[in-house]
């Protein structure tokens, strides 16, 4: 009796005889036999125990129209402000963001001014 065969015999309580069967059907299985195939009932019900159900497909949400941006009176008074202050020097003044950006020339040249406000950094 080979080491194999003690050691199938002691895991799965198996005799001497069934283990060397046990082993054999291994072997054939390896090699590609078919040794235990289901019967069609069978294999029906095995697939029906293996499905998770039907697929539902995965619906996105992207509209954005109920998401509104928090307006900050701050920055709509600040750009106010200095559109009002280059109002004297400059010329064609515009506000292009009321709440970021606004354009104007001088001396025959373009600039835009943008008010940014940095984020404030946490202290860890």
């Amino acid at each position: 009796m080979n080491a194999e065969v003690q050691k199938i015999m002691k895991a799965l309580g198996l005799t001497e005889q069934e283990a060397k069967e046990m082993l054999e059907a291994d072997r054939k299985i390896d090699k590609g036999e078919k040794l235990f195939e289901l019967t069609p009932e069978q294999e029906k019900a095995s697939k029906k125990a293996r499905s998770t159900g039907t697929k539902k497909p995965t619906v996105y949400n992207f509209d954005t129209a109920k998401k509104k941006r928090k307006e900050c009176p701050d920055k709509q008074h600040l750009v106010n402000l200095l559109a009002e202050a280059l109002g004297t020097e400059c010329q064609n003044i515009e506000v292009t963001n009321k709440e970021r950006e606004l354009t104007f020339s001088f001396n025959g040249t373009g600039y835009r001014l943008t008010l940014a406000v940095p984020r404030v950094k946490s202290s860890e």
